[in-house]
């Protein structure tokens, strides 16, 4: 039966609203159950109640740590996160963690109210990156795709103790073939396995899944995924300090006109990039064969490299090279090669059917 199966999410809240809202998208996209207690406050012994059972209904906790402890129970002193977090630990949940990294926490997060000073913070960190499987991430697009990768993982090694939910329909089916099951001869379920498989091979029917992804996701990953503004702009100040520098003999008004252009200079500019799913087509000769050669790495390549390997689509292989000269010299060379996995070659495949069939 096609099961689904709930995941509790658990965190501070107001500090962490985009990465709850990513971690919800992930979830949806692995066709699995999400759910959170953001409408209730903590405090309350009879929401507590309530959590308690949403914990204890759920299949699977999912934590994510990031810069606060949060708001602490009176009753035991310690904060309602990692009450949440020992309650599926008393209930035996499987349990995973997505721990943001300081990087991320400094750059997106208020740092005014970090409290990763506090020893009850440190303690539970602790515990947290100790005790089960985690994943460090230093992006809402890491985290989602973490979560992706591993709610597959975790429901294959736990799938024969989590209950899931099964839709109505599902069950009343399942209950009808049981009564009918003795009635069925061997011949009969033969004939309806050939059945089935001449309906596979006439309709087309293949795997949609790439790893751990399906095609659709990928391809959907791809189109969207463009280097973000912020991270476009980071050597734009050098540019606009040069400008000022150089603007001794300029009057206000010409420095600030020359500054404006450079902003929509550098604006216009990622308009034009393209997206990783185009730069993969620019590149797929070389990334279907012998690998493209990586010797200098500029922003693109660095960003789009790393969201390739993420979505373990493309790997890097070091190539060394050794040149022996009539002087007996011998220069050694070496170069970055970034070349299609097999699930790379797949998903090429897949697209250029799909793109037949348009």
């Amino acid at each position: 039966m096609d099961k689904k199966y709930q995941v509790f999410i658990s965190s501070t809240y107001e500090d962490l609203i985009r990465e709850r809202q990513r971690a919800i998208t992930a979830i949806l996209n692995a066709e699995q159950i999400p759910a959170g207690m953001e409408a209730f406050k903590t405090g309350d012994a009879s929401q507590k109640e309530v959590i308690s059972k949403w914990i204890q209904q759920s299949d699977i906790y999912l934590l994510i740590l990031g810069g606060r402890y949060g708001s602490k129970d009176e009753q035991n002193g310690i904060s309602y996160t990692e009450w949440e977090y020992l309650k599926a630990e008393e209930l035996n949940i499987p349990r995973f963690a997505i721990v943001l990294k300081d990087e991320y926490i400094n750059g997106n997060l208020d740092a005014s109210h970090s409290e990763q000073a506090l020893p009850e913070y440190q303690q539970f960190k602790e515990k947290v990156t100790k005790n089960h499987l985690v994943s460090f991430v230093n992006s809402l697009d890491q985290l989602e795709l973490e979560i992706m990768k591993n709610l597959p993982e975790i429901i294959k090694d736990h799938e024969e103790s989590l209950e899931g939910w099964v839709p109505g329909h599902y069950q009343r089916d399942y209950e009808n073939l049981r009564d009918k099951q003795n009635d069925v001869s061997d011949e009969i379920r033969q004939n309806n396995q050939d059945i089935l498989k001449m309906v596979k091979q006439s309709s087309g029917w293949k795997d949609d899944y790439i790893g751990q992804y399906h095609f659709s996701y990928i391809k959907k990953k791809l189109e969207e995924t463009i280097i973000p503004q912020d991270e476009f702009n980071k050597n734009l100040q050098d540019a606009i300090d040069n400008i000022v520098f150089q603007s001794s003999d300029m009057s206000k008004e010409i420095v600030e006109r020359e500054i404006k252009n450079k902003r929509k200079q550098r604006k216009e500019q990622r308009e034009q990039l393209p997206n990783l799913l185009e730069y993969v087509k620019v590149y797929r000769r070389e990334l279907m064969g012998p690998g493209l050669e990586i010797t200098q790495r500029d922003l693109i390549d660095k960003y789009y490299i790393s969201e390739l390997e993420q979505l373990s689509l493309a790997k890097e292989e070091t190539i060394k090279n050794s040149t022996h000269f009539a002087s007996g010299q011998i220069l050694d060379s070496r170069y970055d090669s970034l070349y299609f996995t097999e699930e790379g070659k797949k998903f090429m495949t897949m697209l250029d059917e799909l793109n037949a069939s348009d």
